[in-house]
């Protein structure tokens, strides 16, 4: 098939998987595990997402009520993790503290061992169409422009770039989207004490998981911008300190907005790094140490798939006949104009189904991590690390399967990934 635009063809894939975070991540893995020829583009240097460019501290999702329900290549990754001396399980409620860098080097290890052509620095600049389905990808690198062939997609972007550059049918956009982050790492900090002792391993044990007497404190100085949590995190290894602390409204999904939220959290975190220094003896000595090199963004656009999940399904706990991964982690909403998050348990785990990974209007397109077809209910609880993995494995495994929801589900059960 002839390339509409004068560019290079790098190559012709079974599938080809835009994002490295863990829903592309699962996905190209689980994809060349299973004998397709398999391409994973990635804009930075290195894979892992959120969990690596977005210093977002701790894996969550892994566990409800203290039994495991996700397992597969999320899981494999822990404990690569654990036997490198870079993770700890907090249990009993689950959640995984790490060390980000260590998510770069064995997430890159498990896509090159899984025989994965790796794209990487890739900026995707557009796609080409053929009777509703997607044919090609175009991407620009250092070296210029190309563009792969696949007879499947999966966009795991994060922000649907692909769905909208292919005119995927989108869902509507809420009023407004949970608020971004930009995390950050704090080296000097005393965590001896009882302020932080037990706040910094997320196991359950210690209450809520962000610090309610440093949240009280800051709601109080004048000088405080928008704040969330605070939660902080050990990262296992070494002496930093992992902090989601900053926090402002936007579209996650437009560039301005993005590029002004960015600015504007990057000097929150010296503001708010300075308060902690004045408000604590634990943080006198606290000193930035880094800053996640992409914005966290919580919410964004989401395709329309072939179901679309709500909260409803997951508190009244629908199953279906093609349920392919579950969630477990509350739906958590954090409010985009205040410094509140608001926290429902799911009462079990909730299935997803396949069709919400497969887009309703691009037949060969489907759809991992933050672009699961959901409402805003459902997607507080889907959005978290865990899932992503698993979400990403099904559709990997899908695609391998001719997307029959019953061998997809058999071999994601061999696989581990799915009781």
């Amino acid at each position: 098939m002839r390339i509409t635009r004068d560019l290079p063809l790098k190559g012709t894939f079974d599938l080809v998987v835009a994002g490295g975070g863990p829903g592309g991540l699962g996905a190209a893995i689980a994809a060349a595990r299973c004998g397709l020829k398999t391409a994973l583009i990635e804009k930075n240097s290195f894979l892992g997402g959120m969990a690596s460019a977005g210093l977002v501290v701790p894996l969550s999702g892994f566990y409800h009520n203290g039994v495991r329900v996700a397992g597969g290549i999320g899981w494999e990754l822990v404990q690569r993790l654990i036997a490198d001396g870079a993770a700890q399980i907090e249990l009993p409620k689950g959640h995984v503290s790490y060390h980000p860098e260590y998510v770069k080097l064995h997430a890159l290890r498990m896509a090159r061992e899984a025989g994965v052509t790796l794209i990487m620095n890739a900026l995707l600049t557009g796609c080409q169409m053929e009777a509703g389905r997607l044919t090609h990808v175009f991407f620009a690198q250092p070296g210029g422009e190309a563009a792969l062939a696949a007879d499947t997609f999966i966009d795991a972007t994060g922000g649907a770039s692909l769905c909208r550059m292919a005119g995927a049918e989108m869902l509507p956009a809420p009023e407004s989207y949970q608020p971004m982050s930009l995390c950050i790492l704090l080296e000097g900090v005393d965590c001896s004490t009882p302020l932080l002792s037990g706040s910094i391993h997320h196991d359950g044990l210690h209450g809520h998981s962000s610090h309610a007497e440093i949240h009280r404190w800051l709601a109080a100085q004048p000088d405080a911008p928008q704040f969330g949590g605070p939660w902080f995190n050990s990262l296992i290894r070494g002496d930093l300190l992992a902090v989601n602390i900053t926090r402002s409204g936007g579209d996650g999904a437009d560039d301005e907005d993005c590029a002004a939220v960015t600015a504007r959290l990057r000097e929150d975190a010296f503001r708010l790094t300075e308060l902690l220094r004045r408000g604590f003896a634990e943080f006198k000595n606290a000193q930035v140490a880094g800053t996640a090199v992409n914005l966290g963004v919580r919410e964004s656009r989401r395709m329309r798939g072939r179901y679309v999940l709500t909260g409803d399904d997951l508190l009244h706990q629908r199953r279906f006949e093609d349920t392919i991964a579950f969630c477990a982690h509350p739906m958590d909403i954090h409010l985009p104009d205040g410094n509140g998050q608001k926290l429902v348990d799911l009462p079990a785990p909730g299935a997803i189904p396949l069709r919400c990974l497969q887009s309703a209007s691009v037949e060969n397109l489907l759809g991992a991590g933050r672009v699961i077809s959901c409402d805003g209910a459902a997607f507080a609880s889907l959005r978290v690390m865990a899932t992503a993995f698993a979400v990403g494995q099904a559709a990997g495994v899908a695609c391998s399967q001719g997307m029959d929801a019953a061998r997809t589900r058999d071999v994601l059960a061999r696989q581990g990934a799915i009781t």
